[in-house]
């Protein structure tokens, strides 16, 4: 079973309005996951996320944070769709180190929500 597959999802319960998800996670020790998105029609669930943590742990800890983040980021753009996406890994050793990657739908943006995003 490839890792997205454990990437279970629900319907958004109202889809008509922005609101921020925050998932956190830790796929390898010493690696720590934080998920931030909009979604648009699917909400991704917390039995499907941990599931989808344990199915990292295998080659969180091999690859680079970068790909490590990449690859999230490209899994959730395939099965959440969301309108707009952020995934953070940061690593303790061998040095403190963070990767922040993004992304949105093109046609979609809330300044409002972002100015608050800042904030948090």
């Amino acid at each position: 079973m490839h890792r997205r597959e454990f990437l279970s999802t629900a319907a958004n319960p109202d889809a008509r309005h922005d609101y921020l998800v925050e998932l956190h996670g830790e796929p390898a020790p010493g690696t720590r996951l934080t998920l931030r998105y909009v979604p648009d029609r699917a909400v991704a669930t917390p039995d499907g996320v941990a599931a989808y943590l344990g199915a990292l742990s295998g080659t969180a800890g091999n690859s680079g944070p970068e790909a490590l983040a990449l690859a999230v980021l490209d899994d959730l753009n395939n099965e959440l769709i969301p309108r707009w996406v952020e995934v953070t890994v940061e690593r303790t050793l061998p040095v403190p180190q963070r990767v922040v990657v993004e992304d949105r739908q093109p046609s979609w943006d809330n300044p409002h929500l972002f100015i608050r995003l800042r904030r948090i």
